[in-house]
């Protein structure tokens, strides 16, 4: 079915609204190049690639629809989802201690869901710890105790994603990257998310950074975070990598409505992913998404939800207009600095969804 000539004005102004967005940040720098696709649910509106993937370095090439991307801690909600799946099945419970599953885990107060929504009180820097081995750096996060009362204080950490990681491989029996491709992506057709990409694909991988400090290399088709390097690329904070097409798609399966959810989780469990689980006057979180966050969605309506990657990289999700909004980047090629790429891009966000 054609769309109206209202329509098409409509979805070609907030393409030109996009690329003008992504030109000017191009051009100060803040990444080389990017992605943004925006959807209302299973139907596309737009999708816009500007730049290169290394401004014109060696090896640089122009930035496409189907460019891949280190997501980041965008990897935190596919762990989520694993983890909710497991609560839905009975396997695991929001207020059953860490420690029940994790015999090693010192601080017998934190919860399932004090992990799930960033409230444990563990305050443990994991890049820190980025020169252990993987078993010494799990050992020394097991020994942690929380700084602050758990369930008191929203503070956000990749220690609680790795420890939610560690829990599905010993309910599961499976490693993570196993888990999370056989419970999300091959049920949603993902045939980009993956850890680990073959080098085969690093052509159509936009590398993450001149790492002068630590690989003394180019991060490209490697992990960038410092600490999921460590762990041998996996884990339940970051690793992660895809493009936009699969990224809508797990939005997608995420709307109250969603057709097209292939069993991924139930409409109750859903529901209370995205339901403000943090203590009054904290910054909002559901299990595993960020709520309704100005510094990074902009002015949006209550209740939409998503997530940001360090890389440059976010899905956000507003649920009314079902309006999905994808953006990815590598905003910490060739370096990375202050995260100027939010005011670059919550104009397009607010676009977006404004015109749904």
């Amino acid at each position: 079915m054609r769309a109206s000539p209202l329509t098409e004005r409509v979805e070609a102004q907030l393409t030109a609204h996009i690329e003008t967005c992504l030109d000017d940040a191009i051009a100060r720098h803040i990444t080389p190049g990017a992605v943004v696709l925006v959807a209302r649910g299973p139907q596309l509106r737009t999708v816009v690639a500007r730049g290169t993937t290394a401004y014109d370095h060696p090896g640089s090439c122009p930035v496409t629809s189907e460019t891949v991307y280190d997501i980041a801690s965008i990897t935190k909600v596919f762990t989520a989802t694993v983890a909710l799946q497991l609560i839905e099945a009975g396997q695991l419970a929001l207020d059953m201690p860490v420690a029940q599953v994790l015999p090693a885990m010192c601080d017998q107060r934190i919860l399932v869901r004090h992990l799930l929504n960033h409230t444990s009180g563990l305050a443990l820097r994991l890049s820190s710890l980025r020169s252990l081995t993987p078993a010494a750096l799990v050992a020394q996060v097991c020994e942690a105790r929380a700084a602050n009362v758990p369930g008191t204080v929203v503070a956000y950490a990749n220690v609680n994603s790795l420890l939610l990681g560690e829990l599905i491989c010993h309910i599961t029996g499976d490693a993570l990257d196993l888990a999370i491709r056989q419970r999300v992506c091959e049920p949603l057709g993902l045939r980009t998310t993956m850890f680990n990409p073959p080098l085969g694909a690093s052509r159509r991988i936009a590398p993450t950074e001149i790492d002068d400090a630590w690989r003394r290399r180019v991060v490209h088709g490697t992990v960038h975070d410092e600490s999921a390097a460590a762990l041998a690329g996996v884990a339940g904070h970051a690793g992660l990598f895809s493009d936009a097409t699969d990224l809508w798609r797990f939005g997608c399966a995420w709307l109250a409505d969603a057709a097209g959810n292939d069993g991924l989780l139930g409409s109750a469990m859903r529901s209370l992913a995205i339901t403000n689980h943090s203590p009054i006057g904290a910054m909002r979180c559901g299990l595993g998404w960020m709520l309704d966050r100005p510094t990074s969605m902009g002015r949006v309506p209550a209740g939409t939800y998503g997530h940001t990657g360090f890389t440059g990289t976010l899905i956000i999700i507003e649920p009314q207009s079902g309006t999905i909004v994808v953006i990815l980047s590598n905003r910490t090629y060739p370096r990375r600095g202050e995260p100027a790429h939010y005011a670059a891009f919550i104009p397009i966000i607010e676009a977006a969804i404004a015109t749904a």
